[in-house]
């Protein structure tokens, strides 16, 4: 399996989906809708953008690391679940008006909070993993 394409397929997706949140953002806009919401739509249309934008981008890069294969599998993996936690908790958080940044007592809070959870670690881990890829490939620890 070629995980820089299946890392790049998981971060178009991503980037769809934010692009795609960039509708209900232009509508927010145009109805004067308040502000929150207004905002609420914007971090999942910018930040979905950024974030498919970001995992296309560590697909091109992962190709010049030489690193084992499972600090690679980890790399990857932690990226596309990432993308798809934030992909549940932004648009869903503004669809419902919940930010998830605290578990709250509703429902749609808990799952708009446990997106950000998973978005949030897994980005931490992925991130970690690309550090530690470089340095490994800059034979830092040899």
């Amino acid at each position: 399996m070629n995980l820089s394409l299946q890392l790049l397929f998981h971060g178009a997706i991503v980037l769809l989906i934010g692009l795609l949140s960039g509708i209900p953002y232009g509508s927010a806009i145009t109805q004067k809708k308040d502000e929150e919401v207004v905002r609420a739509w914007r971090v999942a249309h910018s930040g979905l953008s950024m974030g498919g934008t970001t995992m296309i981008a560590f697909a091109a890069a992962i190709n010049q690391l030489d690193i084992n294969a499972i600090a690679l599998l980890i790399l990857v993996w932690s990226s596309v679940i990432s993308g798809y936690g934030f992909c549940v908790a932004l648009p869903y958080g503004a669809w419902v008006g919940h930010r998830g940044l605290s578990i709250g007592q509703t429902i749609e809070n808990k799952i708009v909070y446990l997106g950000n959870m998973v978005g949030a670690t897994g980005s931490l881990v992925s991130t970690l993993a690309l550090i530690f890829g470089c340095l490994e490939s800059m034979n830092i620890f040899s």
